[in-house]
């Protein structure tokens, strides 16, 4: 049943207010779920709406599935409101309409397969790099294409131009749609599609809902917009509640303008929740200094509720990383009720995730994860040590010889046993190679570098093999995309730190195997105490007791290769998420030694530092 007293003033407003559109720019902490499913309680209980014309979206099947929940708590017996995220109402629309003949899922291989058809028949790839390349960046900007109807930038970063990209796309979709196949990114483009082109389709859906009520709306792309716009028609209210401060999926087509489009495309109604119920005055006073600094926003006003009892923000610079990760297994020992580390990437989480397993810390993390030690680049650097520090074996040698001196026939390195010396004379015995001496030489000074590098610790041979065998080079040669290759050179750069507590290799193999079995493990430890470690994207919607940021410099924050002032407010965003997850400690760590060269505390700290927001 509705209930006015749950409410505050705000909350009230929006959860009562019809007649209009509205935007409820709704803050960290400021009870948004709350007041969406006081809404809809007000517009069955009170307005008398017809349930079955109430419509609400989310993004995530969890977020659906938990908004449900919520309002099903709230009813005496269960109502026919619809929940669903974008893609599953729109499919679910797209399927009942065809229902003669529904769509296949276009699965990722068969995608691939029409992809490359199209890829050849237009020769639209660099033959050095190859048709899978190629099939690559045209998927790519298909994708990037249906999320954001932008053709001209769908083909940013590849060898595509705008104009070949128009006929590639449209004898895809030929292919595609004479098949009734549909990816992901096809429940929103085609359903926009039908709403636009399609009469009978349009009148069966169009004003179908009269209310929606969008969730996260900042996290909306142009698809969606338009496509949940011509579904509401002139007569449906949209009740969007969003936070373009908490707008971080920019990779993914969002677009945080799309907000003040709202406003202006619907004439809607601008509502705040201001009211943050979650954090102390101060992490709240230091977000939004923060986030103050982006000038493409809405104005508001966040006001903690909760009265400041303890000392809520510490800011602590470091010599290096390793005391940076002694500081932070300080927090972690003394068991507050919830702690998380946020790391910017998914790398940094695993860096130091491989740390706590050296020092036998259980820990959690949630997301979805793929080993660190899966990465080409962890595999060759540990088929490196099996050969330096004693046990390699043939598939070990043949690999790091092919990384470095080049590819040999595998003929000489079966039956050697793993021992170099022995694929050596079977090259001088066999009379086969044109000209061996230059193999040979080559192997000879690989044998030389191994022998040194059993006298240098792990970190140092590591970075012996980068710098002196050819691999480093060898690595970064594989592509010449700028964000793989600022991947590969973060692998690079992250490899001796996860290795860093190993002094031998069984050491090595031991690390890796504990660090395994705690990922597999995932969320299954429950204790409460133990510390989630997750990226930044993966903590939006979570709070936290205590809240941990290391690596607050820059390159990380905001991140490298950021090429205009837009991406740079994204990533001030990006650390305005993660400091707005805790409820009652917040520390943001950075360094400020001479490791790697990454001496800079983050411009994002700059106003925290002008305000002397307790800089330790």
């Amino acid at each position: 049943m509705f209930n006015s007293e749950d409410l505050n003033e705000e909350q009230l407003k929006a959860a009562t207010f019809t007649g209009s559109d509205i935007l409820l720019a709704a803050g960290p902490g400021s009870g948004k779920t709350h007041t969406m499913t006081s809404r809809i309680l007000y517009l069955t209980d009170i307005s008398k709406v017809d349930p079955a014309s109430i419509l609400v979206i989310t993004f995530t099947k969890d977020a659906a599935a938990g908004m449900q929940n919520r309002f099903n708590s709230r009813t005496d017996i269960p109502l026919p409101v619809a929940f669903g995220t974008f893609h599953s109402v729109f499919y679910n629309m797209i399927r009942e309409y065809r229902r003669n003949s529904p769509p296949q899922i276009l699965y990722d291989r068969n995608k691939s397969e029409i992809a490359s058809s199209v890829v050849k028949k237009f020769s639209a790839y660099d033959k050095e790099k190859g048709i899978k390349s190629g099939v690559s960046d045209f998927l790519h900007a298909v994708s990037i294409y249906k999320n954001t109807l932008d053709s001209e930038n769908s083909c940013k970063g590849t060898e595509i131009s705008t104009e070949c990209f128009s006929e590639m796309f449209r004898y895809y979709e030929n292919i595609r749609k004479k098949s009734r196949l549909m990816d992901f990114d096809d429940m929103v483009y085609d359903c926009r599609g039908l709403l636009l082109h399609d009469d009978y389709f349009a009148r069966k859906w169009k004003n179908r809902f009269s209310h929606i009520l969008i969730d996260e709306f900042q996290d909306i792309n142009k698809a969606q917009y338009e496509t949940v716009s011509l579904l509401a028609g002139t007569d449906s209210e949209i009740f969007a509640v969003g936070d373009d401060d908490q707008s971080i999926y920019g990779f993914r087509g969002s677009d945080p303008s799309i907000l003040k489009k709202f406003l202006d495309d619907r004439n809607a109604v601008l509502m705040h929740l201001d009211a943050n119920y979650r954090s102390l005055a101060p992490i709240v006073k230091a977000s939004v200094v923060v986030i103050n600094e982006n000038k493409n926003r809405i104005p508001k006003n966040p006001v903690s509720k909760r009265e400041n009892t303890v000392p809520a923000l510490t800011i602590m610079g470091f010599e290096d990383q390793i005391s940076e990760y002694h500081s932070i297994l300080n927090l972690i020992l003394s068991r507050y009720d919830s702690l998380a580390v946020l790391f910017r990437t998914n790398i940094e989480m695993q860096t130091f995730a491989s740390y706590l397993t050296a020092k036998n810390i259980r820990f959690r993390i949630r997301e979805k994860t793929t080993s660190i030690f899966d990465h080409f680049i962890m595999r060759d650097i540990l088929d490196f040590m099996h050969v330096i520090y004693g046990r390699p074996s043939e598939e070990h040698l043949k690999n790091i010889i092919g990384k470095t001196v080049g590819y040999i026939d595998h003929e000489y390195i079966y039956g050697s046993g793993g021992d170099l010396n022995r694929i050596i004379k079977n090259i001088y015995s066999c009379g086969k190679i044109s000209k061996p001496g230059n193999v040979i030489k080559k192997l000879l000074e690989l044998k030389k570098d191994i022998e040194f590098m059993r006298t240098l610790s792990i970190n140092n041979a590591i970075t012996y093999v980068y710098k002196k065998t050819g691999y480093e080079k060898y690595v970064l040669s594989l592509s010449s995309d700028e964000n793989k290759k600022e991947e590969y050179r973060k692998i690079l750069d992250e490899c001796p730190k996860l290795l860093s507590s190993a002094e031998s290799l069984d050491e090595i193999i031991l690390i890796k195997e504990k660090y395994e079995k705690q990922l597999k493990r995932k969320g299954k430890y429950q204790d409460k105490n133990l510390p989630d470690l997750m990226t930044i994207h993966a903590s939006k919607g979570l709070e936290f007791d205590t809240v941990i940021i290391p690596d607050i410099n820059e390159g990380n924050f905001p991140h490298e290769k950021m090429p205009d002032e837009n991406s740079v407010e994204e990533e001030r965003r990006i650390f305005y998420v993660a400091m707005t997850r805790a409820a009652n400690n917040l520390y943001l760590y950075y360094q400020k030694g001479k490791e790697n060269g990454k001496t800079t505390p983050s411009r994002f700290l700059n106003p925290l530092f002008k305000n002397n927001m307790h800089k330790t």
